[in-house]
This record gives structure tokens, sequence and C-alpha cells, in this order.
């Protein structure tokens, strides 16, 4: 079962052209699984409807495709946010049962000690008094632990688990005024990450406990990428890994970042990946890159380097600082302007630190 991942571009929120274009070459009935991840405009704030509209058109356009059936093997992350110099554009990842199914994709015959696989899953509807709770943090593990089982693989395999957890708009009736920092993206976020790490055995079941939750920076996932939105009502879970045996030329890599500045940081993740890095910085053979992705964080007082920014003071949200800088390094080190970035690394890395992937495809010699 080969997994092909292809990007496609949108003109807007809800524009699944390039999308439908790219499906055409599959059969959907040789489809096991499909996944969307998407990075769209908008402002991300309360009142920012482009991830709602980007999700049900793409929900919209599989039907169109393939059907009931497929729209209920598929998976949709959607994520707000292109500040700086990032293209709105969608990565599409396919799961596809005989590679003879696919028109133009003869180099997915090749066999590899291990391959990219990759597992999605979906948690039951969360209620607004469940959200931000250690009811949520462990549904977020068991969503996870699910998608582990639907790629087939085991914690060691997992390269990085992406996430998409819900926001409360409210605070619950039965909810004290005290505990209002839980309709906060941050704290949804931090439960996620937190969650993620138990299944991930990255962070011990008995640590993480309601106080701990954006408030205990020792604590934190190592492979694990949240994101939040108020859109959804359920955990989704999109789960990447090198699997032993699986057909297929492509492969995750993943990395850290010290701070939204460290571009090393980003190339050493390239150059583990088989990447060539020329004399200017640059990735040489960004072709074979087929996905990029990039989670960065702050530190509590906003420096970077011990110099002092406005990303914490300023009247403009911090994840829109971060996102705009980090796409000018990523851009500068890969040449591409296609590349998922979200911010606010909460349990997700150290204070002020961050994590990046790569899927690449391997050349013909590896």
């Amino acid at each position: 079962m080969p997994v092909h991942v292809i990007s496609y571009d949108t003109a807007h929120p809800g524009d699944t052209s390039d999308l439908l274009q790219n499906l055409a070459r599959f059969d959907p009935l040789k489809i096991r699984r499909l996944a969307l991840l998407v990075k769209t405009d908008g402002n991300s704030d309360l009142n920012d409807f482009s991830r709602s509209y980007g999700l049900q058109s793409a929900g919209l356009a599989i039907e169109q495709f393939g059907g009931r059936a497929l729209l209920e093997r598929s998976t949709f992350l959607f994520s707000s946010g292109c500040e700086g110099a990032m293209t709105p554009f969608g990565q599409l990842f396919v799961d596809v049962v005989d590679v003879a199914d696919v028109a133009d994709a003869p180099a997915a015959q090749a066999t590899h000690s291990s391959a990219l696989a990759f597992g999605c899953a979906r948690s039951r509807p969360l209620t607004g008094d469940e959200i931000g709770t250690l009811v949520h943090a462990d549904l977020v593990t068991q969503t996870v632990q699910a998608a582990m089982a639907d790629a087939g693989v085991a914690e060691a395999d997992v390269s990085l688990v992406i996430v998409k957890t819900p926001v409360m708009s409210r605070v619950p009736a039965t909810a004290r005024q005290a505990v209002n920092k839980r309709i906060t993206s941050a704290y949804s976020k931090a439960v996620a990450a937190l969650g993620a790490g138990v299944a991930l055995a990255e962070v011990e079941r008995a640590q993480i406990k309601p106080e701990t939750f954006d408030a205990d920076p020792t604590l934190h996932a190592r492979r694990a990428m949240v994101f939040s939105g108020n859109e959804v009502d359920y955990v989704e879970v999109l789960l990447l890994a090198n699997r032993a045996g699986a057909a297929g030329d492509l492969y995750v890599q993943t990395g850290s970042m010290r701070d939204l500045l460290d571009a090393g940081g980003l190339r050493r993740m390239f150059l583990a990946a088989g990447c060539r890095i020329g004399a200017d910085g640059e990735v040489e053979d960004s072709e074979r890159v087929v996905a990029t992705l990039v989670k960065a964080g702050a530190t509590s007082d906003g420096r970077v380097r011990g110099r002092r920014t406005t990303i914490k003071s300023s009247h403009i949200d911090m994840d829109k600082h971060v996102r705009a800088a980090v796409s000018g390094v990523l851009g500068s080190v890969l040449g591409d302007t296609r590349a998922f970035i979200s911010a606010n690394t909460v349990h997700q890395a150290p204070p002020g630190g961050g994590l990046c992937a790569c899927v690449v495809r391997r050349s013909a010699g590896e």
C-alpha cells in the first residue's frame, strides 16, 4: 500500500479545483485512506470562518470524487494563518491499495527497508464541559493510539503526530470564572500535546493534571504538532511514521529548532533526510522534498536570543508574528513558500523551541 503526498494550491479557502485535478490520478475504490493537511487564508480569530468554509468545500469535493464511502475514509485538518512568505495550499495524503491503480507513479513500486506510512483517527465529539479537562487529554491519547493502529505501527516507529483539537467558544455554565483560560487556543493545545505525549510514551499519565496544562514547561511531547479550532468539537489525528516493509519511496524525517531563527536546525533536518545543502545554505535538491512542516514558538517574555521583541507585547497576536518570521527563515533554506507552519509550541517543545519535519523522496541510490 504505497503512500502518495501531493501539494495543491488554493485560490481561496474554498477552492478545490487543484485538489480535484490531483485526485483524478487515483481510483477512489483503491484508496484505503485519504487525508488533507491544509493552510488557509484567514486571520485565525473567532470570527474567521475560513477553516469552516474550507472544511465544507473539501468534504463536498471528496464526496463528489469518491462518494460517501471515500468521505468516511478521509481526514481533514485545516489551519488558518498564512502570514509572511507562506502560500495558502493543501497537502494531499493518499494510501492506495495497489500501485498499479495510480496512473503516473512507477517510482512508488520501489522497496526499501522502511517507507512512509500514515494513519488517521477521530474521537467522539467532546462536550463544552469536557474541553480543556483530563477527559480531553485522555481522549487525545486514545485517538493517537487509534491512529497508530490504523497505520500499523508501534510507538517507536512514529515520527510525527499532527493533532487538531477543539476550542471552547464560551465558558460552560458549570465552570468557575477562574478557569476562563480553558477557552484559549493555547490551553487546548497544551491539553492535546500532553495527551499525545502519553500515547507516545514521552509523558507519564500520572504527571498530567489540570494545574500542569499550559503551566509546567518541563513537560512536553517531542513528536507532536498540535493546532486548534472552534469549527470542530472532536479530536482529529494524522500520524506519520516510517514502517518496516512499507512500499514506496517516501520517508519522513523530523528535527528540532532551538528558536524561531534556527535555520541550522532546519538544515540539519534536511541533511538527515538525505538532501544536499549548497554553499549558500539552500537545499539544492528541493524537488525531492514533498512536504515540510514546522511548529515554532516563543519564550514567555518574547525575547529572541536575548534581545527584546514585540512578539508578546504587540497588538498583533503572537502566533502571527511567529508564522511570519519562520516563513522567511524556512523559505531562505528551502527556497519554497509552500510549507505548513504553525505557532505556539506549548508542551510540544522546550520553551521558545520548536520542531520540524519533512517528507522526502529517496534518490535512486538510497
